[in-house]
């Protein structure tokens, strides 16, 4: 691939500016060629300093980087097609393999941590008695370790976390773990994706919080929810929203009230398609109700 300064050339050029509109007083005019031409780096400061004159924020110009597609990272994981993940081997065979060969190719943390994800949940989907599965132990243990060994959790561990909850027990301990995740993830609110990231680290770990039965930080979590999914464009976690919170009032005794909502919810997904939602929704009840008798 290119070096972004190859890629600032065909921002600079597209908006009509000149060399010396975007770089007097960054770089000389030597080294803004050579960079332009690729033959160097900068410094990150300086970078920032550039697409302040151009216009452009730090991830547009990483989306243009990479041709309007996204990183691999996002195909990959954020992305993926979990009930296709779950349903058709193929997909999730070659899904596989690709995060394999990355890792083994690039031999760093973030590569491998990504195959231990897929592990984890090949494992979780397809296998039977998942917990006793080799794969499921291998990428347990080396996702676990690599969370704990983390002194200071950014975006990519809390995302990390909230993915792989079902890695962990439930008890205290999961629990303290949460909490140390939402403290954290609170911090960002002036990031871009803040809400995307805090709906998801909540309502992958509200049915735990349900089971376990701790109603207070459970009631703490629906509320922040609702705050968080006012907006029309949050309508896919409003949708979960009204599943977890038809369980937690299910599970506090107003049984009919809870079925409404979740009704409500499966409604929903029935008529958008989502099978995997509709399963997971009458699995989770069923877990809620067992408990119950």
């Amino acid at each position: 691939m290119e070096k972004y300064g190859c890629t600032i050339r065909k921002i600079r050029k597209s908006k009509g500016f000149s060399q010396k509109e975007i770089y007097t007083g960054i770089l000389s005019k030597s080294f803004a060629i050579d960079f332009e031409k690729g033959l160097y780096d900068i410094k990150f400061s300086l970078m920032i300093k550039i697409l302040s004159r151009l216009m452009i924020s730090v991830d547009e110009l990483i989306l243009i980087h990479n041709d309007f597609h996204n990183p691999v990272i996002d195909d990959s994981l954020f992305e993926l097609d979990m009930e296709k993940f779950r349903e058709d081997a193929a997909y999730s065979k070659k899904i596989e393999i690709k995060m394999q060969e990355e890792a083994y190719k690039n031999k760093d943390s973030a590569s491998m941590i990504r195959y231990m994800e897929i592990l984890a949940l090949k494992a979780f989907y397809k296998e039977s008695d998942y917990e006793k599965s080799h794969d499921y132990q291998i990428a347990k243990r080396n996702i676990q370790k690599y969370l704990f060994d983390v002194e200071s959790w950014n975006l990519s561990e809390l995302r990390l976390f909230s993915d792989m909850s079902f890695l962990y027990e439930d008890g205290e301990g999961k629990t303290e773990l949460f909490q140390c995740a939402w403290n954290s993830i609170e911090k960002y609110k002036y990031y871009p994706d803040f809400a995307v990231y805090i709906c998801h680290l909540l309502t992958n770990n509200l049915f735990h919080l349900i089971y376990t039965e701790k109603y207070s930080l459970a009631k703490k979590a629906i509320d922040r929810l609702y705050e968080l999914t006012k907006d029309v464009t949050m309508l896919t976690w409003k949708v979960i929203l009204f599943y977890l919170e038809g369980l937690y009032y299910y599970a506090n005794g107003k049984v009919e009230k809870g079925l409404n909502e979740i009704e409500i919810a499966k409604k929903i997904y029935c008529v958008t398609g989502n099978n995997f939602m509709v399963e997971k929704i009458n699995l989770g009840l069923e877990m809620m109700q067992n408990q119950k008798k």
